[in-house]
């Protein structure tokens, strides 16, 4: 199923940013360097949902 609208809100760093918990999460969890920003962005058929480093484990915030 591929997603309608997948576009970039905000960047949150506090819990206070975070958007209220009325929907469902999914949370991406592994070692630094198995490609969770990639595997997003494929997810989301988007090039650029996520920024991808370089250097493995620098992604910080989705943008």
């Amino acid at each position: 199923m591929r997603p309608k609208v997948c576009t970039f809100v905000k960047s949150g760093t506090k819990p206070d940013h975070f958007p209220p918990a009325d929907l469902p999460e999914v949370a991406f969890a592994g070692r630094s360097n198995v490609g969770k920003s990639s595997l997003l962005n494929s997810a989301m058929y988007r090039k650029d949902l996520v920024k991808v480093s370089q250097t493995p484990g620098r992604t910080r915030l989705l943008s």
